[in-house]
């Protein structure tokens, strides 16, 4: 009877116990992401990337002409502009897509900025997401 009563006790602490454990490896599992996705967000990159003073200039830069586009692009909606269309779409991203090529070619971030008129971050963009393996790796400068 005694056995038993041990036996009952020590698979209900064994229950207890494990159920703690899935409780905590949850939370910590989703601490973990939560962590990541800060670290891969905007935020996390320019924090990884405090020391640079001009890669921060850069940014500011871009954060101020991207919220003038952002205006810009009101206003325009606000005077509903109706433009004639037209036959055939005009290619703006020619310059990315030389960048893409480019960066596929192993340009480093010198090359990108000075051909294709990127920034520095967006230089280093390029390379991490089109780059060959050994300057992504690297985080070639």
């Amino acid at each position: 009877m005694i056995e038993s009563y041990y036996l009952t006790v020590l698979l209900v602490a064994n229950a207890l116990l494990l159920a703690i454990a899935a409780v905590v490896l949850s939370r910590f599992e989703r601490r973990c992401k939560r962590i990541e996705e800060f670290w891969d967000s905007p935020t996390g990159t320019a924090l990884a990337d405090d020391g640079d003073e001009e890669v921060r200039a850069q940014t500011q830069a871009t954060q101020r002409l991207e919220r003038r586009v952002g205006e810009l692009q009101r206003v325009v909606k606000l005077m509903d502009i109706k433009a004639p269309k037209q036959q055939a779409p005009v290619e703006l991203n020619v310059p990315i897509e030389n960048a893409v090529r480019m960066a596929r070619q192993g340009a480093s971030v010198d090359d990108l900025t000075r051909n294709c008129g990127l920034n520095i971050g967006e230089a280093r963009l390029m390379q991490k997401l089109h780059g060959k393996a050994q300057h992504a790796a690297s985080g070639a400068r």
